[in-house]
Parts: structure tokens; C-alpha cells; sequence
């Protein structure tokens, strides 16, 4: 392994262990976790699963629209590696081009260019709380100490989710899922917002949110909730009415 690459890793590490701030933004990490895992391992896309405590899993963030919509497609159909990764508690490979338990999966990822696919589950203190759901473009399996890499990024996702609950932690833990869910719904109706009325795609409409909340220091359920409303302007520039935008979000 070379120095620049344990860097990134220890980068990434760290990143994923600051958490303990009063802003915590989960959606914003979970995001970041994805974004680590492709930067990190060899993959084409990652989307990270979570299921809210006594709930069904659901997709709270993806590197692409491509990988949203293999995901999506997923938990429509109710099966697939990483449905299997979840309720089975381990680890899930398969090589798309080999005929095997999740045709229907199988041939949609395939689809979206996708050849191999490697499901891990996100466990907290014994509880399987998501998956780690990472696609490549070639058909064969992660190497070994990317294996070992994903599993530890994995573990990494579910202490940092753990240090913002309680005591009580899993009635706090899912009170946070919930939340980042609900505001993925959000997120996804501005990315909508977005593309109708600009020549842009759904990747792009996201990194725009993006880039305009951590510019302004705002969260992007914010900016995107204030896009869908009409109090943001849709070129992303500038607020409908002349206070801050922080001010205006915040009722001052």
C-alpha cells in the first residue's frame, strides 16, 4: 500500500469519526461514507442502506443516479445481494454475469453497466442496522484487503452513527434514520425542482444543493426544502428576498 493512499485512508478515518459536533448532518455523512468507499476501493459506485429501527431498509445515499436506481429497483422488487446482505447479517458477492439467485437484479444493474456487485452489512452492537452496497464495472470479486477495507468502513459507519445516540441509544438511532430519510425525500424532489427547469441531470442537480449549502454553511434539507418552496431561486444564486440566507432559514 503506498503513502498516499494510507493518507487517504487515515483521511477518511478521521472524517468519518468527527461526529460529535452539534450540527451533525446524518445525511451529509452518509453521503460521505459512500463517497469514501469509491474513492477508496476499487468500485465504480457505492449507495449506503439503512433501515430505521423495526422498519424495512431504504436507500438514504448513492454516488450516482445509476447506482440510485439499481438500489431503488432492489428494494421494489425485494430481492437481491443486498436485501440478502441485511437480513442474512454477512457479507454478499456476485458476479452479475454469471446466472445466479437474483436474475431480475442481476439483469437491471447489468443494465446500468454494472458486472459485479459486494454487499456489507452495517452492524451495530449486534444489531444490523444497513448495507454497504458497492458496484463495479469488471465481474470479478473485491481483493482481499479491500474486503477487509470495506468491512472496516462499514464498522466505521455504524460507531459514528452510535456516538450520536444515548443511553437509549436505539430509540435516538432511530428517531436519526428516520430523519435522514425523510430528508432524502426532500432531496430527491429538489434534484426533481432542478432538472424540469434547468438543463441539468440528476447528478449534477445534487451537486449543485450540495455546493451551495456547504458554501453558505447551510444543511441541504435546508437548501433543498427552500428550493421546492420557492424562497430559493432556482439558478441556486441568490434567495427570492434580499436577508441571508442563514437568517432567512433560521426565522431571524
Amino acid at each position: 500500500m503506498s503513502d498516499s493512499r494510507e493518507a487517504r485512508i487515515a483521511a477518511a478515518f478521521v472524517d468519518l469519526a468527527d461526529t460529535l459536533v452539534d450540527d451533525f448532518d446524518p445525511v451529509d455523512f452518509l453521503y460521505r461514507v459512500a463517497e469514501h468507499c469509491t474513492s477508496l476501493l476499487d468500485i465504480h459506485d457505492a449507495g449506503v442502506m439503512l433501515a430505521p429501527h423495526g422498519g424495512p431498509l431504504r436507500l438514504v445515499a448513492a454516488t450516482s443516479e445509476q447506482v440510485r436506481l439499481v438500489e431503488l429497483f432492489e428494494l421494489d422488487a425485494a430481492q437481491g445481494p443486498c436485501q440478502d446482505a441485511y437480513v442474512q447479517a454477512r457479507v454478499m458477492e456476485h458476479d452479475l454475469t454469471v446466472p445466479g439467485r437474483w436474475p431480475e437484479f442481476s439483469a437491471r444493474a447489468h443494465k446500468e453497466g454494472y458486472l459485479s456487485v459486494h454487499a456489507v452489512p452495517i452492524h451495530l452492537r449486534g444489531e444490523t442496522i444497513g448495507v454497504l452496497n458497492l458496484f463495479r464495472s469488471i465481474p470479478d470479486h473485491l481483493a482481499g484487503a479491500d474486503r477487509i477495507l470495506a468491512r472496516a468502513l462499514a464498522d466505521a459507519t455504524a460507531i459514528s452513527l452510535l456516538q450520536q445516540t444515548t443511553l437509549d441509544h436505539h430509540r435516538a438511532l432511530g428517531a436519526q434514520l428516520q430523519q435522514a430519510l425523510h430528508t432524502r425525500t426532500i432531496i430527491e424532489q429538489a434534484k426533481g425542482f432542478l432538472v424540469g427547469r434547468q438543463n441539468t441531470d440528476p447528478d449534477m442537480a445534487f451537486q449543485r444543493l450540495r455546493t451551495y449549502a456547504r458554501r453558505h454553511q447551510l444543511r441541504i434539507a435546508d437548501v433543498a426544502r427552500d428550493l421546492v418552496n420557492g424562497t430559493l431561486s432556482a439558478t441556486l444564486d441568490q434567495p427570492t428576498d434580499r436577508r441571508a440566507p442563514r437568517d432567512r432559514l433560521h426565522g431571524r
